[in-house]
């Protein structure tokens, strides 16, 4: 099988969720690693490669896409042709699958970043009131989404590309500083996907830390 390049940022949560669905579907990656830091992502030859500039951005073969979800989604359909729970070929349960990660990119992840991003990018401490109410009206329907679930994912019994996501975004924030133990089932939900996701530690611990001291240096700087 001849392996993809992979143009990431490893702290990226899409990156990594990408990375993750990768490994499960024994697909090899050529990785090109792009600072987002220090604009590398808006070099001319990268820009000329891919016109988003955004990460993740994979090349397999006369193929090039970004956009983490649809990588993900292609990977499973392209190279896990037998695949049953991680993206069934069910237009029900898919359909479900799909909800979630559309959920996670639109909602979640989008009003997340958008109140830690000044702990990132700026020399801001306090969150604002009123993007903190949009992040955890996101989180309380996952919490209560949970509270009525029997399945051990978000889904059921087996791992989807929807928990895959959510996931890496849940613990991003959670190493920008923002402490999601408050919920009690979600954070419960999170360590059995660390638990069960294969490669998990090796693909997101390296990352989360380093985000983890950044945002601590920033802040105590």
């Amino acid at each position: 099988m001849p392996a993809i390049d992979f143009y990431y940022i490893p702290e990226s949560p899409p990156c990594r969720a990408v990375e993750m669905v990768a490994s499960i579907a024994g697909v090899k990656l050529n990785k090109h690693y792009v600072n987002l830091f220090t604009e590398e992502n808006l070099k001319e030859d990268f820009v000329k490669l891919n016109p988003t500039h955004k990460l993740p951005f994979i090349v397999d073969g006369d193929l090039k896409m970004g956009e983490s979800r649809a990588i993900m989604c292609y990977l499973v359909n392209k190279y896990m042709p037998n695949d049953k729970t991680l993206y069934p070929k069910d237009p029900e349960k898919r359909a479900k699958i799909d909800e979630l990660l559309h959920f996670d990119v639109g909602s979640l992840y989008v009003t997340g970043l958008r109140l830690l991003r000044p702990r990132l990018f700026g020399p801001h401490k306090e969150l604002d009131p009123e993007a903190e109410k949009a992040f955890k009206d996101n989180l309380e329907i996952l919490e209560n989404h949970l509270a009525k679930s029997t399945g051990k994912f978000y889904l059921g019994d087996n791992i989807t590309l929807g928990d895959i996501t959510l996931a890496t975004s849940l613990t991003f924030l959670n190493a920008l500083g923002y402490d999601v133990s408050g919920y009690k089932r979600l954070s419960a939900y999170l360590e059995r996907l660390k638990k069960s996701i294969p490669n998990y530690g090796e693909i997101n611990d390296g990352p989360l830390k380093s985000m983890t001291d950044y945002v601590r240096t920033k802040q105590e700087g």
